[in-house]
């Protein structure tokens, strides 16, 4: 017997240390995991966020209440601003991009695409379109914004930027009631 066999029986013996050996060992994963969990959730806030947002633009062109508040400014720029109220936690109001089309029916409503997968970024053409809406027109609204996600890797949308950004995207189809044309501006 060599005199390293009580030393190993030893070591093997001794127990302290293990439990933050395991630590170092799980609280990476656990980490990871609890930032997984809490930026799905700020995505979906964020989302509704922005749905709620189009949802009270839709219903401002819906009724004619944009247009009777016209005051003379870019009617784009008033109603990305009556859409994010005093402030947006999850966005910048700046980085909406907005498209207002009209049509005469459902079926000639047609809706641009905001995000370009050639290049991976925002389409150029999104966000120029502003079609003041009259009485009883089918309207689209589309909106696009741009976040920060940490774990982009996990993009489920397909729509993912440069710079660890995704973009959300939310539409919404209606028409109108029948107010008599009302300038947007």
């Amino acid at each position: 017997m060599s005199a390293v066999a009580p030393i190993r029986a030893g070591l093997l013996a001794d127990r302290r240390g293990v439990a933050a050996v395991e630590f170092a060992m799980l609280a990476l994963p656990f980490i990871a995991l609890l930032g997984v969990v809490a930026e799905s959730g700020v995505v979906v806030l964020a989302q509704q966020t922005l749905d709620v947002s189009v949802d009270r633009a839709s219903r401002l062109l819906r009724t004619g209440e944009f247009q009777d508040q016209a005051d003379g400014s870019d009617p784009a720029q008033r109603l990305r601003q009556l859409m994010c109220g005093n402030s947006s936690l999850f966005f910048a109001c700046r980085d909406v991009r907005l498209d207002v089309t009209r049509a005469e029916t459902f079926k000639g409503s047609q809706v641009s695409e905001p995000y370009d997968t050639q290049t991976k970024t925002v389409s150029q053409s999104f966000g120029t379109q502003f079609q003041c809406p009259t009485g009883d027109d089918v309207i689209a609204i589309r909106a696009a914004v741009p976040i920060l996600r940490l774990f982009a890797f996990l993009d489920f949308t397909g729509r993912r930027l440069a710079d660890n950004r995704q973009l959300l995207v939310s539409t919404v189809i209606f028409r109108a009631e029948a107010y008599d044309a009302k300038p947007c501006q």
